[in-house]
């Protein structure tokens, strides 16, 4: 993990009492026409656990909506998960460990390029993917 913020994704921050408490990026899906995902959550620690993340990316989530898009959440955080799975404006779509992440990467020009990926993917952790209902 670094610093730097992606020059496709699309920056969100959530203010309180005027003080910058939450942010998010919001990046394409790749491969995936119309639907974008939420990257990086994150939150103050004084604010953590009371609710304010799983709002703030509710409303980032129906702003990209407004926007014509549909929005994606995956996270190996089990708070973050079982916050979202109270909710009735997110679906459970997926939980569990990937299988065979990278598997068919070798057949792709320039893998050689590509092999830092592989030691990336999820499927050695257990994460749940959401998506957000348009309301």
């Amino acid at each position: 993990m670094n610093t730097d913020l992606h020059p496709a994704a699309t920056q969100y921050v959530g203010v309180y009492d005027g003080r910058m408490i939450c942010h998010t990026g919001v990046i394409y899906f790749p491969m995936h026409k119309g639907k974008k995902r939420i990257h990086r959550l994150v939150v103050l620690p004084d604010y953590q656990g009371c609710g304010v993340g799983t709002a703030f990316i509710t409303e980032v989530a129906k702003i990209e909506e407004r926007n014509g898009f549909e929005v994606n959440l995956t996270t190996t955080t089990p708070a973050i998960a079982n916050a979202l799975k109270r909710r009735p404006d997110w679906l459970l779509a997926r939980c569990g460990r990937e299988k065979g992440a990278f598997k068919g990467v070798t057949q792709y020009a320039g893998y050689e390029e590509m092999k830092h990926f592989t030691g990336a993917s999820s499927c050695r952790r257990f994460t749940y993917s959401f998506w957000h209902k348009r309301g």
